[in-house]
């Protein structure tokens, strides 16, 4: 463009209207480092009864226990990223079986690494599917 204008005669460049001759930058948009997760207050969690084949959405507040059937379902965090980073949320649950013999879960769940933090024992699957709130 600059080189366009330069080759133009002085008249020619006086009849071109103001903004041909400068052009305005914008500012970049925000980016956020890949290390920001933003807080949010909901975990939404899937149930999957093994018993049935019944699966159950629950939205668990963070800071509260949610009851279902058998289980006792604690979201102490949940945590997103931005939308300018690639989609994941992560939390930390606590989830208790109320049969004898079933060991607790206790730790952080990711929707992008599902296979690292997921609630299994011969009745229910329990995992993350995203943080909202």
């Amino acid at each position: 463009m600059r080189r366009l204008l330069q080759c133009l005669p002085a008249a020619l460049l006086a009849s071109l209207p103001v903004y041909a001759h400068a052009a305005e930058w914008l500012a970049p948009p925000a980016m956020y480092p890949p290390d920001t997760w933003q807080g949010r207050t909901i975990a939404t969690v899937r149930v999957l009864d093994k018993l049935d084949a019944h699966i159950q959405m629950l939205d668990i507040p963070t800071g509260q226990d949610v009851p279902y059937k058998s289980l006792t379902l604690h979201a102490t965090s949940c945590l997103q990223r931005p939308p300018t980073l690639p989609a994941d949320s992560a939390a930390w649950l606590e989830v208790h079986d109320a049969h004898e013999g079933m060991a607790p879960f206790q730790g952080w769940m990711a929707v992008a690494e599902p296979a690292t933090g997921v609630f299994q024992n011969p009745l229910y699957d329990v995992q993350l599917a995203g943080c909202g709130g």
